[in-house]
């Protein structure tokens, strides 16, 4: 092995453990800051030049993402996310219409809006609702966080990982909704008859839910603004509109249409997230210049020959394992650099968006949206990891198989 190849393996291998292993003892580096150091590093110890790096970053992605930040800051500051918790609580009669209401409202407002910000407004909103009714909060925790996840599957815009697979593959929005679709509806259901079985003794089928309807919430002009901008932005991208023109151009529009809220909005953007996009494009970059993918990974990039379900099947079964390793995010970053490898068409890609996203549910640590969700809580309620693996483990590994098996059919 050469000096090169070993420093960019080096580099790589210490960033991803930062990123993947928040506690280690004596270590108090944030996944953002670690993929900046991996980034620099590969700079430093010359394994790429400056402007090398510069090159690297996949700008396309870091505008995409950012401008569905503006997009989705704008409908929070808009009132749009509270008038979902008045519609929740309102209709809501029982213990298991709730749980209906939350996974398929969750479910479908992260196709939409992005798993990590959905789990972030309705976290408050389970807690409260639970501790009025009395009712016990592992099951609502855990179906916010398991529907959040299989509900981001079906768009390109549902999950970070999804917008990188969108902007690399060139899949259509149509085409990419049409093939996950009937996956994510499918674990949606699953999901909630899972909840339900596992938690039958809390929440009986015949027991009702007395809470208090919510107050009627204004609905101010900005509210109709955000809706017909996040309409046109779907249509933007049903008319195959590059991804990135159309998310920054409707989100310079919501800018024009609420100019004196733009710092409300713009507190939303979670700039650290976009950071570390950028110093994982530079560490993959850096490995992938070095040629230590073609090293490492010459067993799997030679599947590049084989046929289309042993190709599938890798792909969903590592890519599984690896978000589990280090997260969905980077598991995508990486796998990113191996498709041209592997002569990925848009079997490959759908692929590892549905087997990367589901493995999420497989494990509490699996996702981001999954993070979020029981950290918010754990002053209130604590789910183990045993308990979240029973109603998320089983489900999310049948679903994976499944969705690979739906995937290989259909295309």
């Amino acid at each position: 092995m050469s000096p090169l190849l070993a420093t960019a393996v080096a580099v790589f291998v210490v960033t991803y453990l930062l990123i993947s292993y928040q506690n280690l003892p004596g270590v108090h580096i944030h996944r953002p800051a670690a993929a900046l150091l991996g980034a620099a590093a590969m700079v430093v110890f010359g394994v790429l030049r400056l402007d090398q790096a510069y090159r690297l970053v996949d700008l396309d992605t870091l505008v995409f993402i950012l401008g569905m930040m503006i997009v989705i800051g704008y409908l929070e500051v808009s009132g749009f996310f509270l008038q979902v918790e008045g519609l929740i609580l309102t209709r809501a009669k029982s213990p298991r219409q709730l749980l209906w209401l939350l996974v398929w409202s969750s479910g479908l407002l992260s196709a939409l809006f992005m798993n990590d910000t959905i789990c972030l407004m309705l976290t408050p909103l389970v807690l409260r609702v639970v501790k009025k009714a009395k009712l016990p909060p592992a099951p609502y925790l855990i179906a916010l966080a398991t529907a959040s996840n299989i509900g981001s599957v079906m768009t390109p815009i549902g999950n970070p990982q999804n917008m990188i697979i969108a902007v690399h593959s060139g899949i259509p929005f149509t085409s990419f909704v049409a093939a996950l679709l009937p996956v994510s509806l499918a674990g949606l259901w699953l999901d909630y008859t899972v909840i339900c079985r596992l938690y039958r003794k809390e929440l009986p089928a015949g027991a009702t839910l007395a809470l208090e309807p919510a107050a009627p919430l204004p609905r101010s002009r900005m509210l109709y603004v955000c809706l017909a901008s996040t309409g046109l932005l779907l249509a933007l991208f049903i008319a195959n509109v590059h991804p990135p023109l159309a998310a920054l151009g409707v989100a310079a529009l919501l800018i024009l249409a609420g100019a004196r809220r733009p710092r409300e909005a713009f507190r939303h953007i979670d700039w650290e997230l976009l950071l570390m996009f950028a110093g994982l494009f530079v560490v993959m970059g850096g490995l992938r210049e070095s040629g230590a993918l073609e090293t490492v990974f010459s067993r799997l990039a030679g599947l590049g020959a084989s046929g289309d379900a042993a190709r599938m099947a890798a792909v969903s079964v590592s890519s599984a394992l690896v978000s589990n390793v280090v997260s969905n995010v980077p598991c995508v970053v990486f796998f990113s650099q191996l498709m041209p490898g592997l002569k990925a068409g848009p079997d490959l890609w759908l692929v590892l968006a549905m087997a990367s996203t589901l493995a999420g549910n497989l494990t509490l640590i699996g996702s981001v949206a999954n993070l979020i969700v029981f950290e918010s809580a754990k002053k209130e309620a604590h789910v183990g990891f045993r308990e979240y693996c029973r109603a998320g483990t089983l489900p999310a590994a049948f679903l994976i198989a499944a969705g690979t098996l739906w995937l290989l059919w259909a295309l």
